[in-house]
Protein backbone atom coordinates (compact mmCIF):
# COMPACT_ATOMS: atom_id res chain seq x y z
CA UNK A 1 0.00 0.00 0.00
CA UNK A 2 1.39 2.89 -1.25
CA UNK A 3 1.67 6.61 0.64
CA UNK A 4 -1.51 8.06 -0.66
CA UNK A 5 -3.34 5.12 0.18
CA UNK A 6 -2.10 4.79 3.77
CA UNK A 7 -3.44 8.56 4.25
CA UNK A 8 -6.89 7.76 2.36
CA UNK A 9 -7.30 4.89 4.83
CA UNK A 10 -6.46 7.16 7.46
CA UNK A 11 -8.91 9.38 6.91
CA UNK A 12 -11.74 6.69 6.00
CA UNK A 13 -10.94 5.18 9.43
CA UNK A 14 -11.15 8.21 11.68
CA UNK A 15 -14.48 9.34 9.72
CA UNK A 16 -16.16 6.02 10.48
CA UNK A 17 -15.14 6.69 14.56
CA UNK A 18 -16.76 10.07 14.04
CA UNK A 19 -19.75 8.64 12.24
CA UNK A 20 -19.90 6.28 14.91
CA UNK A 21 -19.93 9.35 18.03
CA UNK A 22 -22.46 11.06 15.97
CA UNK A 23 -19.91 13.67 16.13
CA UNK A 24 -20.76 17.18 14.60
CA UNK A 25 -16.84 18.96 14.05
CA UNK A 26 -15.44 19.33 10.50
CA UNK A 27 -16.33 16.75 8.02
CA UNK A 28 -13.21 14.46 7.07
CA UNK A 29 -12.64 13.43 3.80
CA UNK A 30 -9.40 12.77 2.07
CA UNK A 31 -10.71 16.04 -0.67
CA UNK A 32 -7.56 17.72 1.22
CA UNK A 33 -4.50 17.87 -1.36
CA UNK A 34 -2.37 17.12 1.61
CA UNK A 35 -3.87 13.19 1.21
CA UNK A 36 -2.79 12.98 -2.31
CA UNK A 37 0.48 14.07 -1.93
CA UNK A 38 2.96 11.86 -1.14
CA UNK A 39 5.17 14.04 0.58
CA UNK A 40 3.01 16.63 2.82
CA UNK A 41 2.77 14.55 5.78
CA UNK A 42 3.68 17.39 7.74
CA UNK A 43 0.73 19.17 6.37
CA UNK A 44 -1.42 16.36 6.34
CA UNK A 45 -0.98 15.75 9.70
CA UNK A 46 -2.06 19.32 10.44
CA UNK A 47 -4.82 18.96 8.09
CA UNK A 48 -6.10 15.91 9.82
CA UNK A 49 -5.80 17.33 13.18
CA UNK A 50 -7.93 20.38 12.07
CA UNK A 51 -10.83 18.37 10.68
CA UNK A 52 -10.42 16.12 13.75
CA UNK A 53 -10.75 18.12 16.43
CA UNK A 54 -12.68 21.43 15.36
CA UNK A 55 -11.50 25.19 15.40
CA UNK A 56 -11.42 25.70 19.21
CA UNK A 57 -8.98 22.90 19.69
CA UNK A 58 -6.53 24.00 16.82
CA UNK A 59 -6.73 27.91 18.19
CA UNK A 60 -5.85 26.84 21.49
CA UNK A 61 -3.36 24.39 20.40
CA UNK A 62 -1.27 27.36 18.80
CA UNK A 63 -1.69 29.70 21.91
CA UNK A 64 -0.55 26.86 24.02
CA UNK A 65 2.50 26.43 21.48
CA UNK A 66 3.49 29.69 21.38
CA UNK A 67 2.85 30.75 25.45
CA UNK A 68 4.44 27.30 26.92
CA UNK A 69 6.73 25.54 24.50
CA UNK A 70 9.37 27.24 22.64
CA UNK A 71 11.91 27.26 25.40
CA UNK A 72 11.77 23.31 24.79
CA UNK A 73 12.02 24.17 21.47
CA UNK A 74 14.96 26.34 22.05
CA UNK A 75 16.52 23.47 24.27
CA UNK A 76 15.99 20.72 21.56
CA UNK A 77 17.86 23.58 18.90
CA UNK A 78 20.43 24.15 20.68
CA UNK A 79 21.37 20.78 21.98
CA UNK A 80 20.74 19.21 18.46
CA UNK A 81 23.28 21.83 16.97
CA UNK A 82 26.40 20.74 19.90
CA UNK A 83 25.71 17.44 18.81
CA UNK A 84 25.83 18.30 15.07
CA UNK A 85 29.13 20.56 15.44
CA UNK A 86 30.38 18.10 18.23
CA UNK A 87 30.36 15.42 14.93
CA UNK A 88 31.43 17.29 11.94
CA UNK A 89 34.60 18.71 13.98
CA UNK A 90 35.28 15.61 15.65
CA UNK A 91 35.68 13.87 11.83
CA UNK A 92 37.73 16.76 10.21
CA UNK A 93 39.75 18.96 12.69
CA UNK A 94 41.84 19.08 15.86
CA UNK A 95 39.63 19.10 19.15
CA UNK A 96 42.21 22.04 20.33
CA UNK A 97 41.72 25.61 18.92
CA UNK A 98 43.73 26.89 16.25
CA UNK A 99 46.17 29.23 17.18
CA UNK A 100 45.00 31.75 14.88
CA UNK A 101 42.00 31.91 16.04
CA UNK A 102 42.95 33.13 19.55
CA UNK A 103 42.84 36.97 20.84
CA UNK A 104 45.57 38.89 19.45
CA UNK A 105 46.34 36.63 15.87
CA UNK A 106 44.47 36.89 12.18
CA UNK A 107 41.52 35.56 13.76
CA UNK A 108 38.83 34.70 10.91
CA UNK A 109 37.68 37.56 8.93
CA UNK A 110 34.28 37.51 6.94
CA UNK A 111 32.11 40.12 5.30
CA UNK A 112 29.08 41.23 7.38
CA UNK A 113 27.14 39.82 4.75
CA UNK A 114 28.52 36.08 5.25
CA UNK A 115 26.51 36.71 8.65
CA UNK A 116 24.13 38.80 7.94
CA UNK A 117 22.39 37.71 4.73
CA UNK A 118 19.54 39.85 4.83
CA UNK A 119 20.35 42.95 5.90
CA UNK A 120 19.43 42.83 9.66
CA UNK A 121 22.65 45.22 10.71
CA UNK A 122 21.19 47.69 8.30
CA UNK A 123 18.14 48.37 10.33
CA UNK A 124 18.72 50.82 13.70
CA UNK A 125 17.34 48.99 16.87
CA UNK A 126 15.71 52.59 18.03
CA UNK A 127 13.86 52.64 14.75
CA UNK A 128 10.20 51.61 14.73
CA UNK A 129 11.39 48.07 12.37
CA UNK A 130 14.07 47.91 14.63
CA UNK A 131 11.83 46.85 17.94
CA UNK A 132 10.46 44.22 15.85
CA UNK A 133 14.01 42.40 15.78
CA UNK A 134 16.05 43.43 18.60
CA UNK A 135 15.38 43.18 21.82
CA UNK A 136 17.47 44.76 25.31
CA UNK A 137 18.07 47.43 23.06
CA UNK A 138 18.75 50.14 25.59
CA UNK A 139 22.27 47.99 26.74
CA UNK A 140 23.97 48.61 23.35
CA UNK A 141 27.69 46.73 23.48
CA UNK A 142 26.14 44.99 26.05
CA UNK A 143 23.09 43.80 25.38
CA UNK A 144 21.69 39.89 26.22
CA UNK A 145 20.55 40.22 22.58
CA UNK A 146 23.94 39.02 20.24
CA UNK A 147 22.01 40.45 17.15
CA UNK A 148 21.72 43.76 18.79
CA UNK A 149 25.16 43.68 20.32
CA UNK A 150 26.81 43.14 16.96
CA UNK A 151 24.92 46.13 15.79
CA UNK A 152 26.72 48.39 18.07
CA UNK A 153 30.21 46.87 17.35
CA UNK A 154 29.34 47.50 13.65
CA UNK A 155 28.65 51.26 14.65
CA UNK A 156 32.12 51.53 16.37
CA UNK A 157 34.60 50.33 13.69
CA UNK A 158 38.50 49.22 14.36
CA UNK A 159 37.07 48.68 18.22
CA UNK A 160 37.29 45.36 19.49
CA UNK A 161 34.08 44.59 21.39
CA UNK A 162 33.54 41.17 23.67
CA UNK A 163 30.38 38.81 23.94
CA UNK A 164 29.38 36.27 26.32
CA UNK A 165 29.64 38.54 29.72
CA UNK A 166 26.05 39.84 29.99
CA UNK A 167 24.61 36.20 29.93
CA UNK A 168 27.14 33.73 30.85
CA UNK A 169 29.30 35.75 33.07
CA UNK A 170 31.93 35.60 31.02
CA UNK A 171 33.75 36.82 27.98
CA UNK A 172 33.94 33.85 25.00
CA UNK A 173 34.31 35.99 21.56
CA UNK A 174 35.67 39.39 20.57
CA UNK A 175 34.30 40.84 17.65
CA UNK A 176 35.81 43.42 15.30
CA UNK A 177 34.08 45.34 12.80
CA UNK A 178 36.76 46.82 9.70
CA UNK A 179 35.02 49.11 7.17
CA UNK A 180 38.05 50.05 4.49
CA UNK A 181 39.90 47.00 2.94
CA UNK A 182 43.45 46.91 2.54
CA UNK A 183 45.40 47.55 -0.93
CA UNK A 184 45.93 43.21 -0.62
CA UNK A 185 42.69 42.20 -1.44
CA UNK A 186 40.97 42.59 2.20
CA UNK A 187 37.39 43.83 1.23
CA UNK A 188 35.49 46.48 2.93
CA UNK A 189 33.09 45.96 5.47
CA UNK A 190 34.62 42.94 7.71
CA UNK A 191 33.78 41.57 10.73
CA UNK A 192 37.31 39.78 12.45
CA UNK A 193 35.94 37.52 15.03
CA UNK A 194 38.53 35.54 17.96
CA UNK A 195 38.18 34.08 20.93
CA UNK A 196 38.11 35.88 24.29
CA UNK A 197 41.42 35.78 26.53
CA UNK A 198 39.07 33.37 28.63
CA UNK A 199 38.85 31.12 25.98
CA UNK A 200 41.62 31.25 24.02
CA UNK A 201 42.68 28.24 25.56
CA UNK A 202 39.37 26.14 25.58
CA UNK A 203 39.02 23.25 23.48
CA UNK A 204 36.47 23.86 20.38
CA UNK A 205 33.83 21.95 22.04
CA UNK A 206 33.75 24.08 24.96
CA UNK A 207 33.71 27.10 22.77
CA UNK A 208 31.22 25.64 20.28
CA UNK A 209 28.73 24.48 23.46
CA UNK A 210 29.03 27.78 25.58
CA UNK A 211 28.87 30.01 23.07
CA UNK A 212 25.06 28.58 21.82
CA UNK A 213 24.39 28.74 25.65
CA UNK A 214 24.84 32.55 25.07
CA UNK A 215 22.59 32.82 21.81
CA UNK A 216 18.80 32.79 22.20
CA UNK A 217 16.78 32.14 19.07
CA UNK A 218 13.97 34.09 20.56
CA UNK A 219 15.17 37.54 21.35
CA UNK A 220 17.20 37.65 24.59
CA UNK A 221 17.30 35.69 28.37
CA UNK A 222 15.21 38.69 30.03
CA UNK A 223 12.61 38.62 27.25
CA UNK A 224 9.39 36.45 26.38
CA UNK A 225 9.97 34.29 23.58
CA UNK A 226 6.16 34.46 22.44
CA UNK A 227 6.30 38.11 21.97
CA UNK A 228 9.71 37.69 19.42
CA UNK A 229 8.15 34.35 17.56
CA UNK A 230 4.67 36.50 17.57
CA UNK A 231 6.75 39.00 15.25
CA UNK A 232 8.38 36.61 13.13
CA UNK A 233 4.80 34.68 12.21
CA UNK A 234 3.33 37.99 11.29
CA UNK A 235 6.56 38.79 9.19
CA UNK A 236 6.17 35.28 7.64
CA UNK A 237 2.82 35.74 6.85
CA UNK A 238 2.08 39.42 5.85
CA UNK A 239 5.69 41.14 5.55
CA UNK A 240 4.58 43.01 8.60
CA UNK A 241 8.11 44.06 8.76
CA UNK A 242 9.26 44.24 5.97
CA UNK A 243 6.86 46.68 4.49
CA UNK A 244 8.32 49.01 7.34
CA UNK A 245 11.94 48.45 7.42
CA UNK A 246 11.25 49.47 3.50
CA UNK A 247 13.27 46.41 2.23
CA UNK A 248 14.34 46.19 -1.50
CA UNK A 249 12.09 43.88 -3.92
CA UNK A 250 14.97 42.20 -4.96
CA UNK A 251 16.25 41.57 -0.67
CA UNK A 252 12.71 40.11 -0.36
CA UNK A 253 12.78 38.36 -3.34
CA UNK A 254 16.23 36.65 -2.13
CA UNK A 255 14.94 36.16 1.59
CA UNK A 256 11.72 34.73 -0.20
CA UNK A 257 13.78 31.94 -2.16
CA UNK A 258 15.63 31.37 0.95
CA UNK A 259 12.59 29.95 2.69
CA UNK A 260 11.77 28.26 -0.13
CA UNK A 261 14.74 25.99 -0.19
CA UNK A 262 14.26 25.75 3.47
CA UNK A 263 10.79 24.43 2.43
CA UNK A 264 12.23 21.81 0.24
CA UNK A 265 14.98 20.35 2.93
CA UNK A 266 12.42 20.06 5.02
CA UNK A 267 10.05 18.52 3.16
CA UNK A 268 12.52 15.96 1.42
CA UNK A 269 11.74 12.59 2.45
CA UNK A 270 14.19 10.78 1.04
CA UNK A 271 17.67 9.92 3.08
CA UNK A 272 19.81 11.78 0.38
CA UNK A 273 18.82 15.40 -0.05
CA UNK A 274 19.82 16.02 -3.79
CA UNK A 275 20.37 19.43 -6.11
CA UNK A 276 17.12 19.73 -7.05
CA UNK A 277 16.36 21.21 -3.82
CA UNK A 278 18.09 24.60 -4.42
CA UNK A 279 16.70 25.05 -7.89
CA UNK A 280 13.27 26.72 -9.17
CA UNK A 281 11.07 25.64 -12.18
CA UNK A 282 9.64 29.22 -13.38
CA UNK A 283 6.08 28.45 -11.78
CA UNK A 284 8.17 28.46 -8.62
CA UNK A 285 10.06 31.97 -9.38
CA UNK A 286 6.70 33.59 -10.69
CA UNK A 287 5.14 32.83 -7.52
CA UNK A 288 8.37 34.04 -5.60
CA UNK A 289 7.76 37.52 -7.67
CA UNK A 290 4.71 37.73 -7.02
CA UNK A 291 4.73 37.28 -3.12
CA UNK A 292 7.67 39.80 -3.08
CA UNK A 293 5.37 42.14 -4.33
CA UNK A 294 3.22 41.94 -1.76
CA UNK A 295 5.51 41.34 1.09
CA UNK A 296 6.94 44.64 0.15
CA UNK A 297 3.63 46.22 0.41
CA UNK A 298 3.28 44.23 3.82
CA UNK A 299 -0.06 42.77 2.59
CA UNK A 300 -1.08 38.78 1.91
CA UNK A 301 -3.80 37.44 -0.73
CA UNK A 302 -6.55 35.99 0.70
CA UNK A 303 -9.34 34.22 -1.24
CA UNK A 304 -12.69 34.47 -0.05
CA UNK A 305 -16.05 35.39 -2.09
CA UNK A 306 -13.64 37.55 -3.70
CA UNK A 307 -9.36 37.41 -4.08
CA UNK A 308 -8.73 40.54 -2.03
CA UNK A 309 -5.40 42.01 -0.09
CA UNK A 310 -4.68 41.86 3.87
CA UNK A 311 -2.56 42.98 6.52
CA UNK A 312 -1.60 43.43 10.00
CA UNK A 313 0.50 46.35 9.80
CA UNK A 314 3.64 46.76 12.27
CA UNK A 315 1.95 49.41 15.10
CA UNK A 316 -0.51 46.17 15.58
CA UNK A 317 2.47 44.04 15.77
CA UNK A 318 4.22 46.26 18.37
CA UNK A 319 1.24 46.43 20.25
CA UNK A 320 0.98 42.70 20.46
CA UNK A 321 4.60 42.57 21.44
CA UNK A 322 4.49 45.11 24.11
CA UNK A 323 0.84 43.55 25.59
CA UNK A 324 3.19 40.61 26.05
CA UNK A 325 6.17 42.19 27.53
CA UNK A 326 4.17 43.51 30.22
CA UNK A 327 2.13 40.98 31.63
CA UNK A 328 3.43 39.70 35.18
CA UNK A 329 2.69 36.59 35.02
CA UNK A 330 1.89 33.32 33.02
CA UNK A 331 -1.90 34.04 32.27
CA UNK A 332 -1.65 37.29 31.35
CA UNK A 333 0.96 36.69 28.67
CA UNK A 334 -1.35 33.85 27.45
CA UNK A 335 -4.09 35.89 27.15
CA UNK A 336 -2.02 38.72 25.73
CA UNK A 337 -0.96 36.26 22.96
CA UNK A 338 -4.41 35.00 22.13
CA UNK A 339 -5.95 38.72 22.11
CA UNK A 340 -3.04 39.21 19.44
CA UNK A 341 -3.88 35.77 17.41
CA UNK A 342 -7.54 36.53 17.52
CA UNK A 343 -7.05 40.44 16.35
CA UNK A 344 -5.33 38.99 13.50
CA UNK A 345 -7.35 36.32 12.69
CA UNK A 346 -10.42 38.82 12.94
CA UNK A 347 -8.78 41.53 10.92
CA UNK A 348 -8.54 39.17 8.08
CA UNK A 349 -12.68 37.45 8.58
CA UNK A 350 -13.87 41.18 7.99
CA UNK A 351 -11.82 41.46 4.79
CA UNK A 352 -14.62 38.86 3.39
CA UNK A 353 -18.58 40.50 3.25
CA UNK A 354 -20.00 37.10 3.43
CA UNK A 355 -20.64 35.55 6.78
CA UNK A 356 -20.36 32.10 6.14
CA UNK A 357 -16.77 32.77 5.49
CA UNK A 358 -15.59 34.69 8.41
CA UNK A 359 -15.18 31.57 10.50
CA UNK A 360 -13.94 29.79 8.16
CA UNK A 361 -11.08 32.52 7.28
CA UNK A 362 -10.23 32.58 10.87
CA UNK A 363 -9.65 28.63 11.14
CA UNK A 364 -7.74 28.99 8.25
CA UNK A 365 -5.28 31.49 9.59
CA UNK A 366 -4.70 28.99 12.74
CA UNK A 367 -3.86 26.38 10.47
CA UNK A 368 -1.47 28.30 8.34
CA UNK A 369 0.55 29.29 11.59
CA UNK A 370 0.70 25.38 12.41
CA UNK A 371 2.03 24.61 9.05
CA UNK A 372 4.39 27.67 8.57
CA UNK A 373 5.66 27.02 12.18
CA UNK A 374 8.69 24.99 11.73
CA UNK A 375 9.67 27.16 9.31
CA UNK A 376 9.41 30.16 11.23
CA UNK A 377 11.73 28.70 13.83
CA UNK A 378 14.46 27.69 11.38
CA UNK A 379 14.39 31.16 9.62
CA UNK A 380 14.99 32.60 13.61
CA UNK A 381 18.33 30.15 13.70
CA UNK A 382 19.33 32.14 9.99
CA UNK A 383 20.37 35.44 11.80
CA UNK A 384 23.55 36.60 12.49
CA UNK A 385 23.70 35.48 15.99
CA UNK A 386 23.61 31.41 14.88
CA UNK A 387 25.20 32.09 11.64
CA UNK A 388 28.11 33.14 13.00
CA UNK A 389 28.67 29.95 15.09
CA UNK A 390 28.35 27.92 11.68
CA UNK A 391 30.04 30.91 9.69
CA UNK A 392 33.24 29.76 12.63
CA UNK A 393 33.27 26.41 12.17
CA UNK A 394 32.99 26.24 8.82
CA UNK A 395 36.26 28.36 8.44
CA UNK A 396 37.89 25.60 11.51
CA UNK A 397 36.97 23.20 9.09
CA UNK A 398 37.49 23.64 5.51
CA UNK A 399 40.28 26.27 5.77
CA UNK A 400 41.05 30.04 7.42
CA UNK A 401 39.48 32.20 5.05
CA UNK A 402 36.96 29.81 3.46
CA UNK A 403 33.23 31.01 2.70
CA UNK A 404 30.43 30.34 0.58
CA UNK A 405 28.56 32.13 -2.02
CA UNK A 406 25.62 33.37 -0.01
CA UNK A 407 22.80 32.28 1.84
CA UNK A 408 21.16 29.47 -0.63
CA UNK A 409 25.09 28.45 -0.91
CA UNK A 410 25.22 28.25 3.08
CA UNK A 411 22.24 25.66 2.99
CA UNK A 412 23.45 23.62 0.12
CA UNK A 413 26.66 23.09 2.08
CA UNK A 414 24.86 22.69 5.23
CA UNK A 415 22.21 20.64 4.62
CA UNK A 416 22.48 17.79 6.31
CA UNK A 417 22.46 19.62 9.55
CA UNK A 418 19.64 22.05 8.66
CA UNK A 419 17.28 19.07 8.16
CA UNK A 420 18.33 17.48 11.26
CA UNK A 421 17.29 20.79 12.93
CA UNK A 422 14.33 20.96 11.36
CA UNK A 423 13.57 17.36 12.48
CA UNK A 424 13.84 18.13 16.19
CA UNK A 425 11.55 21.14 16.01
CA UNK A 426 9.05 19.05 13.71
CA UNK A 427 8.93 16.16 16.17
CA UNK A 428 7.97 18.90 18.93
CA UNK A 429 5.09 20.06 16.57
CA UNK A 430 3.76 16.42 16.16
CA UNK A 431 4.28 15.46 19.59
CA UNK A 432 1.33 18.21 20.77
CA UNK A 433 -0.10 17.62 17.99
CA UNK A 434 -0.44 14.35 18.10
CA UNK A 435 -1.09 14.23 21.19
CA UNK A 436 -4.83 16.12 20.60
CA UNK A 437 -5.41 13.95 18.08
CA UNK A 438 -5.00 10.32 20.10
CA UNK A 439 -7.01 12.67 23.15
CA UNK A 440 -9.93 12.89 20.90
CA UNK A 441 -9.65 9.70 19.09
CA UNK A 442 -10.24 8.80 22.71
CA UNK A 443 -12.70 10.46 23.23
CA UNK A 444 -14.74 9.35 20.58
CA UNK A 445 -13.70 5.92 21.35
CA UNK A 446 -15.38 6.19 24.99
CA UNK A 447 -18.15 6.75 23.23
CA UNK A 448 -19.10 3.49 21.86
CA UNK A 449 -15.95 1.14 23.23
CA UNK A 450 -14.66 0.18 26.57
CA UNK A 451 -11.39 -1.12 28.19
CA UNK A 452 -9.19 -3.38 25.64
CA UNK A 453 -11.16 -2.38 22.87
CA UNK A 454 -9.89 1.38 23.03
CA UNK A 455 -6.97 0.14 24.21
CA UNK A 456 -6.58 -2.28 20.21
CA UNK A 457 -7.85 0.87 18.36
CA UNK A 458 -5.10 3.36 19.73
CA UNK A 459 -3.08 0.59 18.86
CA UNK A 460 -4.23 0.83 15.54
CA UNK A 461 -4.18 4.43 15.17
CA UNK A 462 -0.36 4.29 16.19
CA UNK A 463 0.31 1.79 13.50
CA UNK A 464 -1.06 4.13 11.26
CA UNK A 465 1.02 7.15 12.11
CA UNK A 466 4.05 4.72 11.74
CA UNK A 467 2.85 4.17 8.22
CA UNK A 468 3.04 8.47 7.79
CA UNK A 469 6.85 8.49 9.19
CA UNK A 470 5.96 9.63 12.47
CA UNK A 471 8.68 8.36 14.67
CA UNK A 472 8.69 6.09 17.18
CA UNK A 473 9.74 7.88 20.05
CA UNK A 474 7.08 10.46 19.03
CA UNK A 475 4.41 8.19 19.44
CA UNK A 476 5.55 6.57 22.63
CA UNK A 477 5.82 10.04 24.04
CA UNK A 478 2.08 10.66 22.88
CA UNK A 479 0.64 7.45 24.46
CA UNK A 480 2.32 7.83 27.26
CA UNK A 481 0.50 11.34 27.47
CA UNK A 482 -2.94 9.95 26.76
CA UNK A 483 -2.84 6.80 28.60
Amino acid sequence: MGVVDKKRELMSKIAAVKALANSKKDKISSSYSSVNNKLSTTKFLVDLTSALVGAKKLKDFVIDMISHHLPEIEEAVKEGLKLELKEICSCHVNPLMPGWLRQGNAGIQMKVTDVDFFDTMKVNPTSPGGSLIYTDIDKEINSKDFNTYLYYTIQDPNTPTQWGKSVTGTDILEATFIPDGTSTGTPNNIIKYTTSTDYSNKNLSDFNNDFIDSLSLFGNPGSKSSSKIIASIMEDLFGSISSITNKSKKQITAELGFLKVIDNVLETETPKIDDSAFKFDKSTIAKIDKESNDKKKGVKELKTDVMTKVSVGAGVVSQSMTAIEVSKNKLEEVNAVKESLDNAAQSQADSSSNEADKETIKTNFFIEIIKKLQRVVMSSIMTPEFITIFAINHQIIHGQGTSYDGPIDFIKKNRKLVRSIGKLVLNILLKYLLNLVIKELTKLLQEKLVGDKIERAKNKVSIYLSYLGVPQNVIAQIRKYTS
